[in-house]
């Protein structure tokens, strides 16, 4: 299959190609800024890659008019929720109208295996009863939220009257090894620099009380391989992992693999405006369509821990926005 994946250099995007390879397909990766090819473990052999802004309506066209792919996946996206809440207007033109751009281009050269969004959980907000369903309204409570639920309705209004292909995959927390802007790798990542001093020292941390649906990304990319070979246009699908982790838990377990001792510290600007207590999601429709997850939690954080203790030079904890 020629597969082309919108934002491949980014944290899932990368993963994805992996597999897609290994699966024998022909990939087209797309990335946004040149930095973004330097991405540790970015792969090498078997894709394709091209520099696309998806705020750019003629590149996409021409993108897609000129590879002509059987099946989609998009990921490209800003999806950092701080950088939403500082320039909300970029997060819309890549997320919204990036994705207009794109299936108006699909539109004209039909993927015959279909496109699947990278949706989010995000769109939820806070909701009225957990776990979330996927007939839950959305109701975010952030511009990231409201851009991913713009997406993810988008999609739907094109696979109804364009009777395009195209899947939602309503992706809830996804982290693991190389991951940057999500708690777990912020504090493995903290935790590996203080052991390279081999001296005590303190972890910054932001609320400890939230509870987060998460998943480890070589789970997530199956499920997504899942969802779109068997999904339905008409029913998203919650990828998570049907429960929640306190972010306290993931600091304490953490702190406890690491080699110096360490203090758990608050800091008040990691704070964030507003925060969803909790996010567990219904996984019901994805198990029904025969997933199962394989890595345990504890193999996540001690995978993550020990991909930063292999970090040996500075790297940006806030990646290119539309990678």
């Amino acid at each position: 299959m020629r597969l082309l994946i919108t934002g491949a250099s980014g944290f899932i995007g990368r993963y994805l190609c992996d597999s897609a390879v290994s699966a024998g397909h022909e990939v087209l990766g797309t990335y946004y800024a040149e930095s973004e090819l330097a991405a540790r473990g970015l792969p090498r052999a078997g894709v394709r890659w091209t520099r696309l802004d998806m705020q750019d309506r003629d590149s996409v066209a021409r993108l897609v008019a000129e590879y002509r792919p059987d099946g989609v996946f998009h990921l490209a996206a800003q999806a950092y929720a701080q950088r939403a809440w500082r320039d909300p207007v970029d997060t819309f033109r890549t997320n919204v109208l990036g994705t207009i751009h794109l299936y108006e281009a699909l539109r004209e050269h039909r993927p015959s295996r279909g496109t699947l969004l990278a949706a989010s959980g995000a769109a939820y907000g806070v909701p009225p009863r957990l776990p979330i369903g996927e007939e839950t309204a959305l109701n975010p409570t952030n511009p990231y939220g409201v851009s991913k639920a713009c997406q993810d309705m988008l999609s739907l209004q094109y696979a109804l009257n364009f009777d395009l292909r195209i899947l939602r995959a309503r992706l809830f927390g996804t982290t693991g090894p190389g991951k940057t802007g999500d708690a777990l790798n912020d504090f493995a990542r903290q935790i590996a620099a203080l052991e390279r001093t081999g001296r005590p020292g303190i972890l910054k941390v932001g609320n400890l009380d939230t509870l987060r649906d998460i998943s480890d990304i070589r789970d997530v990319v199956r499920a997504m391989w899942t969802v779109f070979e068997a999904g339905d246009p008409a029913r998203a699908v919650n990828v998570g992992a049907g429960q929640s982790y306190s972010i306290g838990r993931i600091a304490t377990d953490l702190v406890r693999l690491s080699r110096v001792p360490i203090e758990v510290v608050p800091d008040p600007q990691l704070f964030r405006p507003t925060d969803e207590p909790d996010n567990r999601a219904d996984v019901g429709r994805l198990r029904a369509l025969g997933f199962r997850p394989a890595v345990p939690f504890e193999r996540t954080l001690a995978d993550a821990l020990e991909f930063w203790r292999a970090e040996r030079s500075p790297a940006s904890s806030d990646p290119a926005p539309h990678a």
